[in-house]
């Protein structure tokens, strides 16, 4: 209704400034105008349309006022104790059924237990005693394949100490020629040193049935009865394990 009569008015200003004065019946083309140019349509200077503006103005500051006002409403539920106590009351049942849950899993649990816990304190000593017997085979198998590697050494060593007794040195040359042979002679006794290979004691210790092969009994004036007096062939051992007996004479 507004926008209409400001068209009507503004319809009317232009008919009044294009009419012919009584003095003057010069065809329309031909009307100039007193010292101005051509009028301006009036639109934003109507007293209509600044009531429009102004109206507009006030409904937009009206909106943000009623916006602002329903931030503060909403606000103000979100920080209630209404809304907070409700809130309170969600969290704990929720609370509550992860606690019914952590129950019932951990009833699900001892039930298994319960049933396969046995079985399976079974399967661990089963194979904590299947390790144990491949650990002990696996040991027992190097203390064999060393006993075996000794032995073949040893059998070396006995021609080096039959070859000592039988050559004497004359010349220098030739005891040059024992002298390396001692050398290669300790580096194999030292090779049989590391693999835990050792020589079995014999004079002037007690007679050991384990240890000692007595191919004899004499007197002896150092020795008391039971003790070895004289060695004839050196023994060895693996440990405390006896890979070859000591020929040994015991005294009386």
């Amino acid at each position: 209704m507004i926008r209409q009569i400001a068209l009507c008015s503004l319809l009317a200003s232009a008919v009044d400034a294009f009419a012919p004065s009584s003095s003057n019946n010069a065809p329309l083309t031909s009307i100039t105008f007193s010292g101005q140019s051509a009028p301006q349509p009036m639109r934003h200077s109507s007293p209509l349309y600044a009531e429009e503006g102004a109206s507009s103005e006030d409904e937009a500051a009206a909106a943000a006022d009623e916006g602002e006002k329903t931030a503060a409403d909403t606000s103000d539920i979100l920080n209630s104790p209404a809304f907070l106590k409700r809130k309170v009351e969600v969290l704990q049942s929720d609370i509550a059924a992860l606690e019914k849950e952590i129950e019932e899993a951990n009833a699900v649990y001892l039930a298994g237990k319960a049933e396969w816990g046995p079985k399976f304190d079974m399967i661990n000593k089963e194979s904590q005693a299947m390790q144990e017997r491949l650990a002990k085979q696996g040991s027992q198998g190097k203390e064999t394949a060393t006993v075996e590697v000794a032995t073949s050494i040893l059998n070396v060593l006995d021609n080096y100490d039959r070859a000592f007794q039988a050559v004497e040195a004359a010349t220098n040359e030739e005891v040059e020629i024992v002298d390396a042979y001692k050398h290669t002679y300790d580096l194999i006794i030292d090779a049989l040193t590391e693999l835990n290979v050792t020589k079995v004691e014999t004079v002037g210790v007690e007679f050991d049935y384990e240890m000692h092969q007595a191919m004899m009994q004499m007197p002896s004036d150092e020795h008391e009865e039971g003790i070895v007096c004289q060695e004839f062939a050196p023994g060895w051992a693996f440990g405390e394990k006896c890979i070859r007996p000591a020929m040994v004479a015991v005294a009386l």
